[in-house]
């Protein structure tokens, strides 16, 4: 999955703001999250995100799989998809 538009990563303490610079779309994320559109901003396919979770949170296969789609129809419903 490929963001759509350009976007703005505003790095805080516990994750990140994500603006969208054209329609002034934002919303906060975690950690994980802020991880997720970084590597999707790096062209990473949904299965390297998955093994990218499994590796640095510990998760289960299974777990970080449903992390990462979760995560991909929260960015369709926003309309960053």
């Amino acid at each position: 999955m490929k963001a759509k538009r350009e976007l703005k990563i505003i790095e805080q303490d516990d994750g990140a703001v994500i603006f969208e610079k054209r329609s002034g779309i934002y919303f906060q994320v975690n950690h994980v999250g802020r991880l997720l559109i970084e590597r999707i901003a790096e062209g990473k396919t949904k299965s390297e995100l998955v093994a990218e979770l499994e590796k640095t949170f510990g998760l289960e296969k299974a777990n970080a799989e449903e992390d990462v789609n979760d995560f991909f129809s929260m960015l369709r419903e926003v309309g960053l998809t």
